[in-house]
């Protein structure tokens, strides 16, 4: 990637009409409003399987009132860099779904700005559908099935893979159950909602700007990958942000523009929610047996430790030394669950809820608790997007940052370590972006998350 940082940070739109199936699709008719967008924003997150995002519109024609826009149009655009109008690196077709508002935008009202919503199309599909399949096998065999049979999607599972060729499956395995009646994002969002690698790691399924696949993965991959911008990292000094306006594609492209925190830090609300402490137990219909099993998280960092996950000793989301009335604070049962099963059903196959043993039971509260900790971290930061689309970069990946701190007693004998931020430099793991397209300007807004503090 740093090769290519002599490309040019600007981009085109090639294509951006309207259609819908009523003037029989593109076609047959559509409306160019390539000339008319003031802004488009794609959002991509690991939470959601499909993109999502807004398009702001000047109609100075009344267009939309010849259009007569009732929430099934389609909204096709293309991109393409300023150096290379023949490659297209972004092409896509999504439903506008509303219009979130709309204003006059001059003195003689004679036009308008509207704002869209969208989203993609199979996103769109799967709310028609309802799935109701048996399904046999691992959680995650059963996620790419729906991806494939209900939306009609290929699957990328390199994220289930690390870099030593580790294959990290979920080891919800030999399930057998039924999909009740869900839509096959809501299949899917109940299939991941229960999946988790040995350690307690959640699983993800997620859509990116960059092709029509969706990608399914797991968080103990993520964590391991290398940062798509290793060797160049994108740095925040005050004084560089305005010297960076001034300068060439590569000093802006890996200048931070603006780093925003917020909502960081709050375990009140994460022992709460019970992902630091809680009791879990399970009552076997069947066999009328009664578990009860302890989840602290101080357990789980430490199979993240064993596994090469995390280095515990860098970590900084828990505090392993709080103790209340003498009582480490991870020891109290913060939140008391009990389950129902009936081991059995399926014969040697387990059901959705079942597991074989008991203490496995806590993987439904680990993968809930690594999601939450994660946003203890969070903070948001603004970079130019060059870099993103000459590296196919997205959610689900690592970026690297180095921040200045806040430290004002800076002397000549101050090192560089003195100087960096440790919360905000360093691995981060991308769980949100919002791409924004103005006139030929790409920005992203990324929403970082990670586990650990640097050295």
């Amino acid at each position: 990637m740093a090769q290519n940082t002599n490309k040019s940070q600007q981009f085109k739109i090639t294509e951006a009409s309207i259609s819908a199936d009523r003037f029989g699709g593109f076609d047959a008719l559509s409306y160019d409003v390539r000339t008319s967008i003031v802004e488009f924003n794609v959002y991509e997150s690991l939470d959601k399987a499909y993109l999502t995002g807004t398009v702001a519109i000047l109609d100075d024609k009344g267009l939309f009132d010849a259009i007569s826009f009732n929430g099934t149009e389609m909204f096709r655009i293309s991109m393409c860099s300023l150096d290379n109008e023949l490659d297209p690196i972004f092409r896509k077709t999504f439903y506008l779904t509303n219009v979130e508002r709309s204003v006059k935008s001059n003195d003689n009202g004679k036009s308008s700005i509207y704002l869209f919503s969208f989203i993609e199309p199979h996103a769109f599909k799967s709310r028609l559908t309802k799935v109701s399949k048996s399904f046999r096998g691992s959680l995650e065999q059963a996620i790419i099935k729906t991806v494939a049979r209900d939306l009609n999607k290929d699957v990328d599972i390199s994220y289930m893979t690390s870099a030593t060729g580790d294959r990290r499956n979920s080891i919800q395995t030999n399930v057998k159950g039924i999909i009740p009646n869900l839509t096959p994002m809501q299949t899917i969002d109940w299939l991941l909602s229960r999946a988790t690698t040995n350690t307690g790691s959640p699983f993800f399924c997620w859509s990116t700007i960059h092709d029509d696949r969706l990608r399914l993965g797991n968080l103990d991959v993520m964590l391991q990958q290398s940062p798509f911008n290793s060797k160049l990292p994108y740095t925040y000094n005050p004084a560089n942000v305005s010297i960076a306006e001034d300068g060439g594609d590569e000093t802006q492209g890996f200048i931070i523009k603006e780093i925003i925190s917020k909502n960081t830090g709050n375990t009140f609300k994460l022992i709460d929610a019970g992902s630091v402490s809680a009791n879990l137990g399970n009552t076997n219909l069947n066999t009328g047996q009664i578990s009860n099993n302890h989840f602290t998280f101080r357990k789980t960092l430490n199979k993240l430790q064993q596994e090469q996950v995390i280095d515990i000793e860098q970590q900084n989301i828990f505090d392993p030394y709080l103790k209340i009335q003498d009582v480490f604070f991870d020891d109290y049962d913060a939140m008391k669950y009990h389950t129902l099963t009936s081991n059995g059903t399926y014969g040697r196959n387990k059901s959705y809820h079942d597991e074989t043993e008991s203490n496995l039971f806590i993987k439904k509260l680990e993968g809930r608790a690594l999601k939450n900790h994660l946003f203890k971290n969070q903070f948001q930061a603004i970079v130019t997007g060059t870099a993103f689309f000459l590296a196919k970069a997205a959610v689900g990946d690592i970026v690297r940052l180095k921040v200045v701190n806040d430290n004002t007693e800076v002397t000549n004998r101050s090192s560089e370590d003195d100087l960096i931020d440790k919360s905000k430099s360093g691995d981060f793991l991308i769980y949100d972006i919002r791409h924004t397209f103005q006139n030929t300007s790409h920005t992203v807004n990324m929403n970082l998350v990670k586990l650990v503090k640097e050295r």
